[in-house]
């Protein structure tokens, strides 16, 4: 496991959807299967509902440990769903967070705006920037539930991780972001402006060394950051496939996010 690699310039690659810079790795959704609970973990996932602000009926597994807890919300990848984090879920619920993990509009079960049936298939860069929608939509959602979100993290994968960065930008209640394999620009969702305005907050910046673009991005990311934590590994792959490369590296980040809320 290298820990960081020089940084090259970065790599423009043309995707199929969107016309975007970079290169997201498709992920085939999983099945619809309840969350497996981590072993100390009292928290029974659920599957929730609720509405944005512009009509998308989001879709997200729900992990609630109690009021007055901090809050967690989950960012998949394109093309898959919020089952990429039902291991990671229930680790974050085990330590002490109400989480919630989406699919994000257009993916999963989340295809309805104000009744109509719409994928991400079909979304330009401004249908993808609106996904900020559903994280803020989220949020509202923990905070009906009592969770703390003035101690909110999130945690986004590929574009999710965009979205989070973005999102934690613009709210001073994000205490932490997790990003994993995030692009400069995927889908017109930009993220150097984004990091210098999220500041010294708690940032982590994970990326695999052959995903070159992503890699590259985090590097870039880590200079404007300054203070952020950053990982990088070898031949672990793309976003949440991190995690299958790198199993030990779940309990870090729990760790690692525990800490930033206390």
């Amino acid at each position: 496991m290298k820990m960081l690699v020089t940084l090259a310039a970065v790599l423009a690659t043309t995707f199929v959807f969107g016309g975007c810079q970079a290169k997201e790795r498709a992920v085939a959704p999983a099945a619809e299967t309840a969350a497996p609970a981590a072993a100390e973990s009292t928290a029974t996932s659920t599957k929730v509902t609720f509405t944005t602000s512009d009509g998308w009926e989001i879709h997200a597994t729900y992990w609630p440990v109690g009021g007055g807890k901090p809050a967690a919300i989950l960012l998949h990848m394109l093309i898959a769903d919020r089952h990429s984090y039902d291991d990671f879920g229930a680790k974050l619920a085990a330590a002490g967070f109400n989480v919630l993990a989406l699919d994000s509009r257009g993916h999963g079960d989340s295809l309805k705006q104000n009744g109509k049936v719409k994928r991400y298939t079909v979304f330009d860069d401004a249908a993808h920037k609106s996904s900020l929608l559903d994280v803020a939509a989220a949020k509202d959602f923990l905070a009906q539930k009592g969770a703390d979100t003035s101690r909110l993290v999130v945690v986004g994968a590929s574009i999710g991780a965009n979205f989070a960065l973005n999102y934690g930008a613009d709210d001073a209640d994000v205490r932490a972001a997790v990003l994993l394999s995030p692009g400069l620009n995927y889908h017109g969702v930009e993220t150097a402006a984004a990091m210098a305005k999220y500041g010294r907050r708690a940032a982590y910046l994970v990326a695999s060394d052959e995903d070159k673009y992503s890699a590259d991005s985090a590097g870039k990311l880590h200079e404007i950051a300054g203070g952020a934590a950053f990982k990088m590994f070898e031949n672990a792959g793309h976003g949440t496939k991190i995690f299958g490369a790198e199993p030990s590296f779940e309990d870090a980040l729990v760790d690692w996010l525990a800490a930033q809320v206390k």
